[in-house]
């Protein structure tokens, strides 16, 4: 009698990791929220307001910026400046959209930050235009200022908006991307962090508490670190990474290209540390893309490049 005993221990030791180590899943379908043949445009890279009501969106080419209210269903425009949807966010109260906007003359570019009021579409300049603006402005941890890496060193521009200090980003550092390299921005601190030598960094976004950070190194693989500059992971190869709600997990694209155009796109997702990786979408004639977690861990948005559409992709752990 000890044998079968003996044996249904160790099977039930042998359970322990597997329920310890749980999964992510896709648990359906994806539902395709707005139909881009439909629309008065095409619209791409969704990203959710903080209370999830909304997303906001990018017109072709990164031309403009849209709102979708997913309680009534509707998509209005809120500004057709170029490039606005390059590297738009959010600010933490979820009243106003931060983005980098362009403005010609002949051939010569101008660059402008800008604020937008998500409830009125009101369109508020922050600072001076300026010719060179490579890099792309960030909110402050009191969601009210803005910061702007040029020329060395690290800008403070404020919007005028209401002060919004959160629990989770008191006293949490920023990290941004600036000439090419991180930049930690801690208070009236500003360091230069190189993970990896020589790297051009991209596509910078911080964990939802602050405590670590993702990005991309040009022609290399998607990372993972600390906001302090330790504990580097690879995480292969991967874009546009978004962070789940919890820090526990980036979802990303891994994208396929002829030089011309892009071939193929699927959607993964990792933990933050390394453990696993979950590929969530496998499909040859849907170009999945630019994904985002909702606030709720619940769905991951994403756009199809090929036909403007806009989907929301059941998850769960």
């Amino acid at each position: 009698m000890r044998f079968p005993i003996l044996f249904l221990l160790l099977g039930c030791l042998a359970l322990l990791p597997a329920r310890a180590q749980t999964t992510l899943r896709v648990t359906g379908p994806p539902v395709r929220l707005i139909d881009g043949g439909r629309a008065e445009v095409p619209v791409m890279r969704p990203l959710w307001s903080p209370d999830g009501r909304y997303l906001a969106l990018s017109g072709p080419g990164y031309q403009g910026l849209w709102l979708y209210d997913r309680e009534d269903g509707t998509l209005r425009r809120l500004t057709d400046a170029p490039a606005a949807g390059f590297g738009f966010s959010w600010s933490a109260d979820g009243t106003t959209l931060l983005a980098r906007v362009a403005r010609f003359e002949g051939l010569r570019r101008y660059n402008a930050i800008v604020t937008v009021d998500v409830a009125t579409g009101r369109v508020q300049r922050v600072g001076e235009e300026r010719t060179l603006m490579p890099d792309l402005p960030r909110w402050a941890p009191d969601d009210r200022h803005v910061l702007l890496y040029r020329r060395g060193r690290v800008e403070t521009l404020d919007t005028g908006k209401p002060a919004v200090l959160t629990p989770a980003k008191a006293g949490a550092p920023v990290l941004l991307s600036g000439g090419g390299r991180l930049q930690r921005v801690a208070g009236t601190a500003v360091t230069a962090i190189h993970p990896i030598p020589d790297a051009e960094v991209l596509n910078v976004t911080s964990s939802p508490q602050g405590a670590q950070v993702a990005f991309e190194v040009l022609g290399g693989n998607l990372y993972v670190m600390n906001s302090d500059g330790t504990g580097l992971v690879d995480l292969g190869p991967g874009h546009r990474p978004q962070w789940s709600p919890d820090g526990r997990w980036v979802v990303f694209m891994r994208t396929a290209d002829d030089g011309y155009r892009f071939t193929a796109s699927d959607l993964y997702a990792a933990r933050a540390d390394g453990s696993a990786t979950v590929r969530l979408t496998h499909t040859a004639e849907v170009l999945e893309m630019n994904p985002a977690w909702s606030p709720d861990g619940a769905w991951i948005a994403f756009d199809d490049h090929a036909t403007g559409d806009v989907y929301l992709l059941p998850v769960a752990e």
